[in-house]
């Protein structure tokens, strides 16, 4: 009979439930989205801190997964030059498409957890759109803690033609169509 009991009350006794991922949004004044492309007169880059997004998490436990995404309006990009800034609003048609976006399927850390003491290796698998097209894209990033809030970054490579973009031409002589992006984003727990 005791045996009886003792098995009940471990069955009836509470289980320490996984902790619930904390929800975590971009800080767009922290943050920033930019790019860099290859030209034959002189390769170039553009960056926006107007990032917005939220991500799902537990930090103790990346591999348990993450879910969400982030965005920029790509007329907020600048390049330095103003006559390059109108090319750019141009190409990506950001009147009638005001948003890049990612949104984030997958993440495989280097380790479970992240810290304040050292980053973690990432690769993130997602689905990017941009002009309304979306196209897998994988990136290589870093993650840690820093003062209580995540400090993520990474980078891809991508094809302008996957996205339904021919590469702007000057002078006969045209964009190249690899371009690299990148993020660095500070998240703030939401409260």
């Amino acid at each position: 009979m005791r045996r009886l009991l003792f098995l009940f009350a471990f069955l009836c006794a509470p289980v320490s439930a996984a902790p619930e991922p904390t929800s975590y949004v971009v800080v767009g004044e922290r943050s920033q989205v930019a790019f860099d492309a290859t030209f034959p007169l002189g390769d170039f880059s553009g960056t926006t801190d107007r990032v917005a997004g939220e991500f799902r998490l537990d930090p103790a436990d990346v591999p348990h997964g993450v879910l969400g995404s982030a965005s920029v309006n790509p007329a907020w990009l600048k390049t330095g030059l103003e006559g390059r800034d109108r090319d750019l609003k141009q190409t990506l048609e950001v009147n009638a498409h005001p948003e890049i976006s990612f949104q984030v399927e997958e993440v495989r850390s280097s380790f479970p957890s992240l810290t304040e003491r050292a980053d973690v290796a990432l690769h993130i698998s997602g689905v990017m759109r941009i002009r309304s097209v979306e196209r897998p894209v994988a990136w290589t990033g870093r993650a840690r803690i820093e003062e209580g809030w995540l400090w993520v970054r990474g980078e891809a490579q991508i094809r302008l033609s996957d996205f339904g973009i021919t590469p702007p031409r000057k002078f006969f002589l045209a964009v190249g169509d690899l371009v690299r992006v990148s993020f660095d984003l500070r998240l703030a727990p939401r409260r």
